[in-house]
């Protein structure tokens, strides 16, 4: 994380991001470990006030708009934390934890991750887990659950779900993390939101094989506008996944999902390097850029009220049901 580095700290405010969904914890963490980094992260945000505000709800949002600083939500990639005891949500919930991803690459007590290959969705705890989340207000995230999962979760949740960062499966190979237009579907009449990514593995793939191939601004267009197609227009919005950091520096951690996960499961995260990320797609490698995407949704015909949508309202929406 980098939120005090004053070379980063203005980039988001700067492309018009309000706010954003910050990763805590990892799908490694114990339960000690889990809850000591989202204390960290939250005495982070609070030490950094003049930049940033945590967001609880749709008003700390506003605030932080009215402000001009940016709004950062906590949220989970994985719940392995939780173990065999849900007890620990309620904890995370109090800790200010807004959105749960209840997988990510393997599976757990709960139901399989997007590198699980067998059939299995939620498990038993895992569907108390769905209504747990749902009696408290914790929006459900389904991008790293793979298919069964996926539609489980969508099936057994009384509320909205999301999938904050993913791409359309029709149009890049990618399993798990690239949805199917029946997930797609389902989420969008769920009354949750699709959120598409310009990560690289789930944009551009050789259809005759893994390998990523190089992308642009219109390829993550293409994904919007079948989204779009798929579940209409207040289904829709954009996910970004993106770390500027990470991109400027070049080089990855050992543990990322490329170095890590790209040799075993190329059908998941593409076929291509592991010591580097691969390129984002020219005219959306950064935060920065963000313009070029309202660029074309013009130039492909949305309106006003379509490209508010997509870029802010559809979230702000789904929030104030779950949250609030």
């Amino acid at each position: 994380y980098y939120l005090d580095d004053p070379d980063y700290r203005d980039r988001l405010p700067n492309a018009g991001v309000v706010a954003g969904n910050l990763t805590v914890g990892g799908p490694s963490f114990d339960f000690e470990e889990t809850t000591a980094g989202v204390v960290e992260i939250r005495d982070r945000v609070r030490d950094s006030r003049d930049n940033y505000l945590l967001v609880e709800s749709v008003k700390d949002i506003e605030t932080a708009t009215e402000s001009g600083r940016t709004g950062i939500i906590l949220g989970f990639q994985g719940a392995n934390w939780i173990g065999d005891d849900l007890d620990r949500l309620r904890v995370i919930d109090d800790l200010g934890v807004r959105i749960v991803d209840l997988t990510y690459n393997r599976g757990n007590t709960l139901g399989d991750g997007c590198c699980e290959q067998r059939p299995g969705g939620l498990t038993m705890l895992g569907r108390e887990a769905v209504a747990l989340c749902n009696d408290r207000g914790i929006l459900l995230d389904t991008a790293h659950c793979n298919d069964a999962t996926t539609m489980d979760v969508v099936e057994h949740s009384t509320g909205p779900v999301v999938q904050s960062h993913i791409g359309c499966r029709t149009l890049a190979r990618s399993q798990g993390r690239a949805k199917t237009d029946a997930q797609l579907a389902a989420v969008a009449d769920s009354g949750g939101v699709n959120c598409i990514t310009p990560f690289p593995p789930v944009v551009k793939r050789d259809p005759q094989s893994h390998e990523v191939l190089p992308a642009t601004v219109h390829d993550v267009l293409d994904h919007i506008d079948h989204a779009v197609e798929v579940g209409g227009v207040d289904s829709v919005a954009f996910g970004g996944d993106m770390s500027d950091r990470t991109l400027d520096e070049g080089s990855i951690s050992p543990g990322s999902n490329l170095a890590t996960w790209r040799k075993t499961h190329p059908e998941v995260y593409g076929d291509g390097p592991t010591d580097r990320m691969d390129p984002y797609p020219e005219g959306l490698s950064r935060y920065t850029e963000l313009d070029n995407l309202v660029r074309g949704l013009v130039e492909r015909g949305y309106s006003d009220t379509e490209i508010q949508q997509i870029m802010r309202d559809n979230l702000l929406e789904l929030f104030g049901t779950v949250w609030e």
